[in-house]
Protein backbone atom coordinates (compact mmCIF):
# COMPACT_ATOMS: atom_id res chain seq x y z
CA UNK A 1 0.00 0.00 0.00
CA UNK A 2 1.70 3.62 -1.24
CA UNK A 3 2.25 6.26 1.22
CA UNK A 4 -1.06 7.89 0.20
CA UNK A 5 -3.64 5.43 0.45
CA UNK A 6 -2.39 3.95 4.14
CA UNK A 7 -3.47 8.00 4.87
CA UNK A 8 -6.92 7.03 5.10
CA UNK A 9 -5.84 4.56 8.20
CA UNK A 10 -3.53 6.50 10.33
CA UNK A 11 -5.40 7.21 13.60
CA UNK A 12 -8.37 6.08 12.12
CA UNK A 13 -8.38 1.85 12.29
CA UNK A 14 -10.51 1.87 15.35
CA UNK A 15 -13.13 3.31 13.19
CA UNK A 16 -12.41 0.98 10.68
CA UNK A 17 -12.38 -1.77 12.17
CA UNK A 18 -15.88 -1.40 14.45
CA UNK A 19 -17.29 0.07 10.84
CA UNK A 20 -17.23 -3.45 9.56
CA UNK A 21 -17.95 -5.31 12.65
CA UNK A 22 -21.18 -3.15 12.58
CA UNK A 23 -21.68 -3.84 8.90
CA UNK A 24 -20.89 -7.57 10.01
CA UNK A 25 -23.75 -6.92 12.68
CA UNK A 26 -26.37 -5.52 10.18
CA UNK A 27 -25.75 -7.99 7.53
CA UNK A 28 -26.06 -10.70 9.71
CA UNK A 29 -29.56 -8.86 10.96
CA UNK A 30 -30.78 -8.65 7.24
CA UNK A 31 -30.36 -12.36 6.72
CA UNK A 32 -32.07 -13.06 9.84
CA UNK A 33 -34.89 -11.13 8.48
CA UNK A 34 -35.76 -14.17 6.26
CA UNK A 35 -35.74 -16.56 8.51
CA UNK A 36 -38.23 -14.45 10.21
CA UNK A 37 -40.14 -14.50 7.12
CA UNK A 38 -39.74 -18.18 6.21
CA UNK A 39 -40.85 -18.89 9.84
CA UNK A 40 -44.11 -16.48 10.02
CA UNK A 41 -44.87 -18.27 6.16
CA UNK A 42 -44.92 -21.89 8.01
CA UNK A 43 -46.95 -20.82 10.63
CA UNK A 44 -49.50 -19.94 8.35
CA UNK A 45 -49.90 -23.72 7.45
CA UNK A 46 -50.43 -24.60 11.04
CA UNK A 47 -52.87 -23.90 13.65
CA UNK A 48 -51.00 -22.66 16.56
CA UNK A 49 -51.21 -19.02 17.79
CA UNK A 50 -48.39 -19.92 20.23
CA UNK A 51 -45.96 -19.99 17.72
CA UNK A 52 -47.46 -17.00 16.06
CA UNK A 53 -47.04 -14.58 19.64
CA UNK A 54 -43.17 -16.13 19.75
CA UNK A 55 -42.44 -15.21 16.35
CA UNK A 56 -44.17 -11.46 17.11
CA UNK A 57 -42.46 -10.78 20.17
CA UNK A 58 -38.60 -12.09 18.34
CA UNK A 59 -39.61 -9.96 15.29
CA UNK A 60 -39.80 -6.70 17.89
CA UNK A 61 -36.59 -7.58 19.94
CA UNK A 62 -35.43 -8.18 16.32
CA UNK A 63 -36.19 -4.26 15.01
CA UNK A 64 -34.60 -2.78 18.55
CA UNK A 65 -31.53 -4.75 17.76
CA UNK A 66 -31.50 -3.64 14.32
CA UNK A 67 -32.03 0.25 15.25
CA UNK A 68 -29.55 0.05 17.27
CA UNK A 69 -27.20 -1.30 15.09
CA UNK A 70 -27.34 0.98 12.49
CA UNK A 71 -27.11 3.71 14.95
CA UNK A 72 -23.71 2.68 15.43
CA UNK A 73 -22.97 1.55 12.12
CA UNK A 74 -24.03 5.23 10.98
CA UNK A 75 -21.94 6.57 13.79
CA UNK A 76 -18.66 5.06 12.98
CA UNK A 77 -19.06 5.12 9.41
CA UNK A 78 -19.61 8.74 9.25
CA UNK A 79 -16.55 8.92 11.60
CA UNK A 80 -14.22 6.95 9.32
CA UNK A 81 -14.84 8.82 6.17
CA UNK A 82 -14.50 12.32 8.04
CA UNK A 83 -11.23 11.45 9.48
CA UNK A 84 -10.22 9.22 6.59
CA UNK A 85 -10.32 12.65 3.69
CA UNK A 86 -8.89 15.15 6.55
CA UNK A 87 -5.69 12.60 6.53
CA UNK A 88 -5.63 12.21 3.06
CA UNK A 89 -6.18 15.89 1.99
CA UNK A 90 -3.99 17.16 4.61
CA UNK A 91 -1.18 14.86 3.57
CA UNK A 92 -1.14 15.71 0.17
CA UNK A 93 -1.20 19.40 0.86
CA UNK A 94 1.80 19.24 2.99
CA UNK A 95 3.42 17.38 0.19
CA UNK A 96 2.27 20.14 -2.28
CA UNK A 97 3.87 22.28 0.25
CA UNK A 98 7.16 20.68 0.21
CA UNK A 99 7.93 20.78 -3.25
CA UNK A 100 10.35 23.10 -4.37
CA UNK A 101 9.20 26.52 -6.33
CA UNK A 102 11.24 25.01 -9.51
CA UNK A 103 9.10 21.79 -9.43
CA UNK A 104 5.66 23.51 -8.50
CA UNK A 105 6.34 25.63 -11.66
CA UNK A 106 6.49 22.91 -14.06
CA UNK A 107 2.41 22.29 -13.47
CA UNK A 108 -0.21 24.68 -14.21
CA UNK A 109 -2.23 26.33 -10.86
CA UNK A 110 -5.57 24.44 -12.56
CA UNK A 111 -4.04 21.23 -12.44
CA UNK A 112 -3.58 21.19 -8.22
CA UNK A 113 -7.23 23.38 -8.19
CA UNK A 114 -8.59 20.02 -10.32
CA UNK A 115 -7.38 17.75 -7.88
CA UNK A 116 -8.13 19.60 -4.30
CA UNK A 117 -11.77 19.83 -5.89
CA UNK A 118 -12.62 17.51 -8.28
CA UNK A 119 -10.50 14.84 -8.26
CA UNK A 120 -10.85 14.85 -4.23
CA UNK A 121 -14.98 14.20 -4.16
CA UNK A 122 -13.92 11.27 -6.69
CA UNK A 123 -11.86 10.07 -4.12
CA UNK A 124 -14.10 10.43 -1.19
CA UNK A 125 -16.93 8.86 -2.92
CA UNK A 126 -15.75 6.12 -5.46
CA UNK A 127 -12.48 5.04 -3.56
CA UNK A 128 -13.30 5.42 0.28
CA UNK A 129 -16.52 5.53 0.59
CA UNK A 130 -16.82 2.45 -2.35
CA UNK A 131 -13.96 0.18 0.09
CA UNK A 132 -16.75 0.18 3.02
CA UNK A 133 -19.55 -0.26 0.31
CA UNK A 134 -17.73 -3.33 -1.40
CA UNK A 135 -17.11 -4.62 2.05
CA UNK A 136 -20.64 -4.84 3.09
CA UNK A 137 -22.27 -6.24 -0.56
CA UNK A 138 -19.25 -8.88 -0.40
CA UNK A 139 -20.47 -9.50 3.09
CA UNK A 140 -24.29 -9.63 2.22
CA UNK A 141 -23.33 -11.53 -0.56
CA UNK A 142 -21.47 -14.29 1.12
CA UNK A 143 -24.15 -14.35 4.16
CA UNK A 144 -26.60 -14.64 1.56
CA UNK A 145 -25.08 -17.74 -0.09
CA UNK A 146 -24.21 -19.56 3.56
CA UNK A 147 -28.00 -18.62 4.06
CA UNK A 148 -29.55 -20.47 0.58
CA UNK A 149 -27.05 -23.27 1.67
CA UNK A 150 -28.23 -24.01 4.96
CA UNK A 151 -32.00 -24.11 3.06
CA UNK A 152 -31.19 -25.91 0.00
CA UNK A 153 -27.98 -26.35 -1.53
CA UNK A 154 -29.14 -27.58 -5.21
CA UNK A 155 -31.03 -24.23 -5.66
CA UNK A 156 -28.05 -22.16 -3.85
CA UNK A 157 -25.34 -23.69 -6.64
CA UNK A 158 -27.70 -22.94 -9.15
CA UNK A 159 -27.84 -19.15 -7.93
CA UNK A 160 -24.23 -18.74 -7.62
CA UNK A 161 -23.54 -20.07 -11.27
CA UNK A 162 -25.86 -17.73 -12.92
CA UNK A 163 -24.84 -14.84 -10.51
CA UNK A 164 -21.83 -14.98 -12.33
CA UNK A 165 -22.63 -13.18 -14.82
CA UNK A 166 -23.30 -8.95 -13.96
CA UNK A 167 -19.57 -9.80 -12.51
CA UNK A 168 -18.29 -10.75 -15.69
CA UNK A 169 -19.76 -7.55 -17.74
CA UNK A 170 -17.80 -5.64 -15.12
CA UNK A 171 -14.57 -7.42 -15.40
CA UNK A 172 -14.84 -7.00 -19.70
CA UNK A 173 -15.99 -3.67 -19.70
CA UNK A 174 -13.58 -1.96 -16.48
CA UNK A 175 -10.80 -0.55 -18.45
CA UNK A 176 -13.00 1.11 -20.84
CA UNK A 177 -14.58 2.98 -17.47
CA UNK A 178 -11.09 3.91 -16.55
CA UNK A 179 -9.68 5.43 -19.46
CA UNK A 180 -13.20 7.24 -19.48
CA UNK A 181 -12.42 8.69 -16.15
CA UNK A 182 -8.58 9.60 -16.81
CA UNK A 183 -9.78 11.63 -20.21
CA UNK A 184 -12.51 13.34 -18.11
CA UNK A 185 -10.19 14.27 -15.55
CA UNK A 186 -7.26 15.63 -17.82
CA UNK A 187 -10.59 17.30 -19.72
CA UNK A 188 -11.86 19.31 -16.29
CA UNK A 189 -8.00 20.09 -15.55
CA UNK A 190 -7.56 21.81 -18.88
CA UNK A 191 -11.04 23.70 -18.30
CA UNK A 192 -10.08 25.14 -14.75
CA UNK A 193 -7.07 26.40 -15.58
CA UNK A 194 -8.09 27.67 -19.10
CA UNK A 195 -11.39 29.57 -16.21
CA UNK A 196 -8.78 30.83 -13.63
CA UNK A 197 -6.55 32.08 -16.58
CA UNK A 198 -9.70 34.17 -17.91
CA UNK A 199 -10.84 35.61 -14.47
CA UNK A 200 -7.27 36.71 -13.67
CA UNK A 201 -6.92 38.28 -16.68
CA UNK A 202 -10.54 39.95 -16.78
CA UNK A 203 -9.46 43.29 -17.48
CA UNK A 204 -7.11 42.59 -20.11
CA UNK A 205 -10.02 40.61 -21.69
CA UNK A 206 -12.61 43.80 -21.12
CA UNK A 207 -9.80 46.39 -22.66
CA UNK A 208 -9.05 44.61 -25.76
CA UNK A 209 -13.02 43.85 -26.04
CA UNK A 210 -11.91 40.35 -26.41
CA UNK A 211 -14.94 39.32 -25.04
CA UNK A 212 -16.23 37.28 -28.05
CA UNK A 213 -13.31 35.30 -28.67
CA UNK A 214 -12.73 34.50 -25.21
CA UNK A 215 -16.49 33.37 -24.73
CA UNK A 216 -15.57 31.38 -28.00
CA UNK A 217 -12.62 29.70 -26.28
CA UNK A 218 -14.58 28.94 -23.29
CA UNK A 219 -17.44 27.36 -25.49
CA UNK A 220 -14.91 24.87 -26.81
CA UNK A 221 -13.17 24.01 -23.70
CA UNK A 222 -16.71 23.45 -22.48
CA UNK A 223 -18.01 20.90 -24.97
CA UNK A 224 -14.61 19.07 -24.85
CA UNK A 225 -15.14 18.27 -21.00
CA UNK A 226 -18.74 17.51 -21.05
CA UNK A 227 -18.13 15.47 -23.98
CA UNK A 228 -15.58 13.46 -21.43
CA UNK A 229 -18.04 13.63 -18.55
CA UNK A 230 -20.88 12.09 -21.20
CA UNK A 231 -18.63 9.89 -22.23
CA UNK A 232 -17.80 8.71 -18.59
CA UNK A 233 -21.47 8.64 -17.85
CA UNK A 234 -22.30 6.82 -20.98
CA UNK A 235 -19.87 3.68 -19.93
CA UNK A 236 -21.25 3.49 -16.67
CA UNK A 237 -25.00 3.31 -17.82
CA UNK A 238 -24.12 0.67 -20.01
CA UNK A 239 -22.01 -1.21 -17.61
CA UNK A 240 -24.95 -0.93 -14.90
CA UNK A 241 -27.99 -1.91 -17.73
CA UNK A 242 -26.14 -4.97 -18.62
CA UNK A 243 -25.37 -5.56 -14.93
CA UNK A 244 -29.24 -4.98 -14.14
CA UNK A 245 -30.02 -7.08 -17.10
CA UNK A 246 -27.68 -10.28 -15.64
CA UNK A 247 -29.44 -9.53 -12.42
CA UNK A 248 -32.96 -10.12 -13.79
CA UNK A 249 -31.66 -13.76 -15.17
CA UNK A 250 -30.48 -14.40 -12.15
CA UNK A 251 -33.98 -13.15 -10.29
CA UNK A 252 -36.48 -15.05 -12.44
CA UNK A 253 -34.46 -18.36 -12.97
CA UNK A 254 -34.44 -18.61 -9.16
CA UNK A 255 -38.07 -18.05 -9.07
CA UNK A 256 -38.79 -20.37 -11.39
CA UNK A 257 -36.50 -23.14 -9.93
CA UNK A 258 -38.26 -22.34 -6.37
CA UNK A 259 -41.36 -22.70 -7.58
CA UNK A 260 -40.47 -25.99 -9.39
CA UNK A 261 -39.00 -27.61 -5.88
CA UNK A 262 -42.01 -26.84 -4.11
CA UNK A 263 -44.30 -28.35 -6.60
CA UNK A 264 -42.34 -30.85 -6.08
CA UNK A 265 -42.54 -30.77 -2.28
CA UNK A 266 -38.82 -30.93 -1.78
CA UNK A 267 -39.38 -27.46 0.12
CA UNK A 268 -41.89 -25.53 1.90
CA UNK A 269 -43.55 -22.37 0.79
CA UNK A 270 -41.47 -20.70 3.60
CA UNK A 271 -38.19 -21.63 2.36
CA UNK A 272 -39.24 -20.32 -1.39
CA UNK A 273 -40.14 -16.55 0.71
CA UNK A 274 -36.58 -16.95 2.43
CA UNK A 275 -35.10 -17.54 -0.88
CA UNK A 276 -36.79 -14.71 -2.07
CA UNK A 277 -35.85 -12.23 0.91
CA UNK A 278 -32.44 -13.41 0.57
CA UNK A 279 -32.21 -13.07 -2.96
CA UNK A 280 -31.93 -9.22 -2.27
CA UNK A 281 -28.85 -10.06 -0.64
CA UNK A 282 -27.06 -11.66 -3.50
CA UNK A 283 -28.41 -9.79 -6.62
CA UNK A 284 -27.80 -6.99 -5.03
CA UNK A 285 -23.88 -7.09 -4.32
CA UNK A 286 -23.96 -8.97 -7.76
CA UNK A 287 -25.69 -5.80 -9.34
CA UNK A 288 -23.24 -3.40 -7.57
CA UNK A 289 -19.94 -5.17 -6.99
CA UNK A 290 -19.41 -4.99 -10.82
CA UNK A 291 -19.65 -1.19 -11.18
CA UNK A 292 -17.89 -0.52 -7.56
CA UNK A 293 -15.00 -2.42 -8.38
CA UNK A 294 -14.98 -0.37 -11.94
CA UNK A 295 -15.24 3.04 -10.06
CA UNK A 296 -13.03 2.33 -7.33
CA UNK A 297 -9.93 1.55 -9.82
CA UNK A 298 -10.43 4.32 -11.52
CA UNK A 299 -10.59 6.40 -8.19
CA UNK A 300 -7.13 4.69 -7.45
CA UNK A 301 -5.92 6.37 -11.07
CA UNK A 302 -6.83 9.37 -9.54
CA UNK A 303 -4.97 8.85 -6.01
CA UNK A 304 -1.92 7.76 -7.95
CA UNK A 305 -1.97 11.32 -9.97
CA UNK A 306 -2.03 13.02 -7.20
CA UNK A 307 0.47 11.50 -5.90
CA UNK A 308 2.43 12.07 -9.30
CA UNK A 309 1.71 15.44 -8.85
CA UNK A 310 2.24 16.53 -5.13
CA UNK A 311 5.16 14.06 -4.12
CA UNK A 312 8.48 15.98 -4.44
CA UNK A 313 11.05 14.83 -6.91
CA UNK A 314 13.59 12.36 -6.22
CA UNK A 315 16.40 14.25 -4.83
CA UNK A 316 14.91 17.81 -3.41
CA UNK A 317 15.28 16.41 0.33
CA UNK A 318 18.60 14.87 0.37
CA UNK A 319 21.02 17.98 0.66
CA UNK A 320 23.29 19.85 2.92
CA UNK A 321 21.84 21.68 5.55
CA UNK A 322 22.80 25.72 5.97
CA UNK A 323 21.97 27.41 9.09
CA UNK A 324 23.62 30.98 8.54
CA UNK A 325 25.05 33.07 6.14
CA UNK A 326 29.12 34.06 6.84
CA UNK A 327 30.89 35.35 4.46
CA UNK A 328 30.04 35.74 0.92
CA UNK A 329 27.55 34.63 -2.10
CA UNK A 330 29.90 33.67 -5.57
CA UNK A 331 29.15 33.34 -8.68
CA UNK A 332 32.18 31.56 -11.23
CA UNK A 333 31.26 31.10 -14.80
CA UNK A 334 27.46 30.88 -14.45
CA UNK A 335 25.79 30.55 -17.48
CA UNK A 336 22.37 29.78 -18.05
CA UNK A 337 19.56 29.76 -20.72
CA UNK A 338 15.88 28.68 -20.80
CA UNK A 339 16.07 27.77 -24.37
CA UNK A 340 20.13 26.19 -25.88
CA UNK A 341 19.65 28.31 -28.47
CA UNK A 342 19.98 31.67 -26.48
CA UNK A 343 22.05 32.22 -23.42
CA UNK A 344 20.11 34.94 -20.97
CA UNK A 345 23.22 34.63 -18.47
CA UNK A 346 26.95 34.23 -20.26
CA UNK A 347 29.77 33.89 -17.95
CA UNK A 348 29.10 35.44 -14.84
CA UNK A 349 31.91 35.93 -12.13
CA UNK A 350 30.80 38.07 -9.02
CA UNK A 351 31.16 38.51 -5.55
CA UNK A 352 28.73 39.92 -3.22
CA UNK A 353 30.09 39.95 0.35
CA UNK A 354 28.22 39.50 3.54
CA UNK A 355 26.76 43.24 4.61
CA UNK A 356 26.94 44.63 1.33
CA UNK A 357 24.10 46.68 -0.66
CA UNK A 358 24.14 45.80 -4.39
CA UNK A 359 21.76 47.07 -6.79
CA UNK A 360 21.39 45.50 -9.94
CA UNK A 361 20.60 47.41 -13.39
CA UNK A 362 20.24 47.35 -17.03
CA UNK A 363 17.89 47.11 -19.73
CA UNK A 364 14.89 45.28 -19.84
CA UNK A 365 15.78 41.60 -20.56
CA UNK A 366 19.45 41.80 -19.57
CA UNK A 367 18.95 39.02 -17.34
CA UNK A 368 18.55 40.82 -14.22
CA UNK A 369 15.80 38.88 -12.29
CA UNK A 370 17.25 35.32 -13.57
CA UNK A 371 20.29 36.12 -12.07
CA UNK A 372 18.26 36.23 -8.52
CA UNK A 373 16.13 33.61 -9.77
CA UNK A 374 19.30 31.52 -9.47
CA UNK A 375 20.69 32.09 -6.74
CA UNK A 376 17.04 31.37 -5.31
CA UNK A 377 17.75 28.06 -6.73
CA UNK A 378 14.92 28.36 -8.98
CA UNK A 379 16.35 26.80 -11.79
CA UNK A 380 19.30 24.09 -11.12
CA UNK A 381 20.51 23.31 -14.95
CA UNK A 382 23.15 25.98 -15.14
CA UNK A 383 26.70 25.59 -16.27
CA UNK A 384 29.68 27.13 -13.83
CA UNK A 385 29.12 27.33 -9.64
CA UNK A 386 26.87 29.44 -7.27
CA UNK A 387 28.84 29.17 -3.82
CA UNK A 388 27.31 30.68 -0.43
CA UNK A 389 30.18 30.49 2.55
CA UNK A 390 32.16 28.04 -0.42
CA UNK A 391 28.49 25.76 -0.23
CA UNK A 392 27.98 24.61 -3.52
CA UNK A 393 24.06 26.01 -4.00
CA UNK A 394 22.63 23.00 -5.93
CA UNK A 395 24.00 20.56 -3.07
CA UNK A 396 22.10 23.07 -0.15
CA UNK A 397 18.78 22.25 0.83
CA UNK A 398 15.58 24.13 -0.73
CA UNK A 399 14.14 25.08 3.33
CA UNK A 400 18.42 26.52 3.80
CA UNK A 401 17.93 28.59 1.02
CA UNK A 402 14.44 29.98 2.58
CA UNK A 403 15.74 30.67 5.24
CA UNK A 404 18.80 32.75 4.46
CA UNK A 405 16.45 34.19 1.88
CA UNK A 406 13.96 36.65 2.26
CA UNK A 407 12.24 38.27 -0.78
CA UNK A 408 10.31 41.17 -2.17
CA UNK A 409 8.03 40.89 -5.57
CA UNK A 410 7.55 42.96 -7.77
CA UNK A 411 4.49 41.20 -8.68
CA UNK A 412 2.93 40.91 -4.46
CA UNK A 413 0.42 38.23 -3.34
CA UNK A 414 -1.43 39.06 -0.94
CA UNK A 415 -4.08 36.17 1.09
CA UNK A 416 -7.81 37.55 1.63
CA UNK A 417 -7.16 37.51 5.79
CA UNK A 418 -6.21 40.84 7.56
CA UNK A 419 -3.25 43.57 7.03
CA UNK A 420 -1.75 41.86 10.34
CA UNK A 421 -2.17 38.14 8.71
CA UNK A 422 -0.55 38.77 5.68
CA UNK A 423 2.25 40.61 7.02
CA UNK A 424 3.03 38.10 9.78
CA UNK A 425 1.83 35.12 7.23
CA UNK A 426 -0.35 33.88 9.89
CA UNK A 427 2.75 33.29 12.41
CA UNK A 428 3.38 34.42 16.08
CA UNK A 429 5.43 37.74 15.92
CA UNK A 430 6.15 39.91 18.93
CA UNK A 431 3.58 42.88 19.17
CA UNK A 432 7.14 45.36 18.89
CA UNK A 433 8.54 43.52 16.35
CA UNK A 434 5.01 43.87 13.64
CA UNK A 435 5.25 47.45 14.56
CA UNK A 436 8.58 48.22 13.67
CA UNK A 437 8.15 46.58 10.41
CA UNK A 438 4.96 48.29 10.13
CA UNK A 439 6.88 51.73 10.51
CA UNK A 440 10.14 50.69 8.36
CA UNK A 441 7.80 50.02 5.65
CA UNK A 442 5.74 53.20 5.63
CA UNK A 443 2.14 51.26 6.27
CA UNK A 444 1.86 53.81 9.69
CA UNK A 445 -1.03 55.31 7.45
CA UNK A 446 -2.47 52.34 6.35
CA UNK A 447 -2.73 51.10 9.66
CA UNK A 448 -4.25 54.50 11.21
CA UNK A 449 -6.64 54.42 8.48
CA UNK A 450 -8.17 51.20 8.53
CA UNK A 451 -6.47 49.07 11.50
CA UNK A 452 -4.10 46.09 11.90
CA UNK A 453 -7.26 43.84 10.97
CA UNK A 454 -8.70 45.17 7.89
CA UNK A 455 -9.62 42.70 5.12
CA UNK A 456 -7.41 42.74 2.27
CA UNK A 457 -9.93 41.16 -0.44
CA UNK A 458 -8.38 38.48 -2.78
CA UNK A 459 -5.09 39.00 -3.53
CA UNK A 460 -5.36 42.36 -2.26
CA UNK A 461 -8.00 43.82 -4.31
CA UNK A 462 -8.99 46.37 -0.98
CA UNK A 463 -5.64 47.81 -1.56
CA UNK A 464 -3.92 50.14 -3.66
CA UNK A 465 -0.52 48.66 -5.63
CA UNK A 466 1.35 50.26 -3.18
CA UNK A 467 -0.11 49.45 -0.26
CA UNK A 468 0.32 46.05 -1.51
CA UNK A 469 4.19 46.28 -1.86
CA UNK A 470 4.66 47.77 1.74
CA UNK A 471 2.98 45.19 2.96
CA UNK A 472 5.35 42.57 1.01
CA UNK A 473 8.14 44.53 2.36
CA UNK A 474 6.93 44.05 5.97
CA UNK A 475 6.49 40.70 5.67
CA UNK A 476 10.71 40.26 4.26
CA UNK A 477 11.66 42.42 6.67
CA UNK A 478 9.84 40.27 10.04
CA UNK A 479 11.45 37.63 9.06
CA UNK A 480 14.77 39.22 9.64
CA UNK A 481 17.18 36.85 7.37
CA UNK A 482 20.18 37.45 6.38
CA UNK A 483 19.93 38.18 2.97
CA UNK A 484 17.43 40.28 1.77
CA UNK A 485 16.62 40.44 -2.10
CA UNK A 486 14.36 43.33 -3.74
CA UNK A 487 13.38 42.58 -6.84
CA UNK A 488 11.73 46.06 -8.40
CA UNK A 489 9.83 45.86 -4.58
CA UNK A 490 9.17 49.77 -4.46
CA UNK A 491 8.44 50.53 -8.51
CA UNK A 492 4.60 50.99 -7.31
CA UNK A 493 5.93 53.44 -4.69
CA UNK A 494 6.26 57.08 -5.11
CA UNK A 495 10.20 58.44 -5.75
CA UNK A 496 10.39 59.74 -2.33
CA UNK A 497 8.30 56.92 -0.49
CA UNK A 498 10.61 54.70 -2.25
CA UNK A 499 13.83 56.56 -1.29
CA UNK A 500 12.79 56.55 2.30
CA UNK A 501 11.92 52.86 2.39
CA UNK A 502 15.81 52.08 0.52
CA UNK A 503 17.62 54.36 2.98
CA UNK A 504 15.79 52.73 5.93
CA UNK A 505 16.73 49.09 4.39
CA UNK A 506 19.69 50.23 3.78
CA UNK A 507 20.44 51.27 7.42
CA UNK A 508 20.13 47.69 8.53
CA UNK A 509 22.98 46.04 10.35
CA UNK A 510 24.08 42.69 9.34
CA UNK A 511 21.99 42.59 6.31
CA UNK A 512 23.00 41.73 2.83
CA UNK A 513 21.00 43.48 0.20
CA UNK A 514 20.60 42.49 -3.73
CA UNK A 515 18.14 45.13 -5.57
CA UNK A 516 16.97 44.89 -8.47
CA UNK A 517 15.85 48.20 -10.37
CA UNK A 518 15.05 50.24 -13.24
CA UNK A 519 14.68 53.36 -11.33
CA UNK A 520 17.87 55.39 -12.15
CA UNK A 521 17.65 57.66 -9.68
CA UNK A 522 20.84 59.30 -8.67
CA UNK A 523 19.77 58.81 -4.74
CA UNK A 524 18.77 55.75 -4.56
CA UNK A 525 21.62 54.24 -6.71
CA UNK A 526 24.18 56.02 -3.95
CA UNK A 527 22.43 54.34 -1.15
CA UNK A 528 24.30 50.85 -2.16
CA UNK A 529 27.75 50.04 -1.96
CA UNK A 530 28.43 48.49 -5.14
CA UNK A 531 26.49 48.61 -8.25
CA UNK A 532 25.83 45.76 -10.69
CA UNK A 533 25.40 46.45 -14.31
CA UNK A 534 24.36 43.85 -16.51
CA UNK A 535 23.86 43.97 -20.70
CA UNK A 536 22.50 41.36 -22.69
CA UNK A 537 23.58 38.60 -19.68
CA UNK A 538 26.76 39.88 -19.18
CA UNK A 539 28.02 41.67 -15.89
CA UNK A 540 29.75 44.84 -18.06
CA UNK A 541 30.71 46.60 -14.96
CA UNK A 542 30.97 46.89 -11.32
CA UNK A 543 31.46 49.86 -8.48
CA UNK A 544 29.72 52.10 -6.57
CA UNK A 545 28.17 55.22 -8.15
CA UNK A 546 30.75 57.50 -8.58
CA UNK A 547 33.49 54.93 -9.89
CA UNK A 548 30.91 54.11 -12.87
CA UNK A 549 29.95 57.77 -13.47
CA UNK A 550 33.92 58.69 -13.67
CA UNK A 551 34.29 55.12 -16.43
CA UNK A 552 31.61 56.86 -18.52
CA UNK A 553 31.28 53.36 -19.70
CA UNK A 554 27.60 51.25 -19.64
CA UNK A 555 26.06 52.41 -16.69
CA UNK A 556 27.04 56.27 -17.18
CA UNK A 557 24.86 55.97 -20.95
CA UNK A 558 22.16 53.87 -19.16
CA UNK A 559 21.66 57.30 -16.22
CA UNK A 560 21.72 59.59 -19.13
CA UNK A 561 19.05 57.83 -21.02
CA UNK A 562 17.11 57.04 -17.85
CA UNK A 563 18.04 61.00 -16.66
CA UNK A 564 16.60 63.02 -20.34
CA UNK A 565 13.47 60.47 -20.86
Amino acid sequence: MGSYKKQFYVKNRLNFILTILTCVFATALNIATAFILKLLMDVTTGDSLKDLEKIIICSILYIAVAVLVLLLKRHYYNNYMKHAMVRFKNYAFSKLLGKSINSFDRQVTGKYISIFTNDMASIETNYVEANLKITTQILSFLGGLAAMAYLNWLLMLCVLVISMLPILVSLVFGKSMEEKVRIASARNEGFVSMVKDILTGFSVVKSFRAEKEILGLYKEQNIEVETAKNNKRRTSDFINILSSSSSMVVEFTTFGLGAYLAIKHIITAGTVIAFIQLLNYVLGPVGTLGPLFTERKAAKSLIDKIENATDTIEGEGAADEKESFENSISFQNVTFSYEKEQKVLNSINLTIDKGESCVIVGASGSGKSTLVNLLLGYHNDYEGEICIDGKNLKCLANSSLYNLFSVIQQNVFIFDGTIKDNITMYKFFEPTAVAEVIEKSGLEKLIMEKGEDYKCGENGSFLSGGEKQRISIARSLLRKTPILIMDEATSALDLKTAWLVEEEISRLKDLTRIVISHRMDEGNLRLYDKIIALNNGQITEIGDFDQLMEKKGYFYSLFQVAKSA
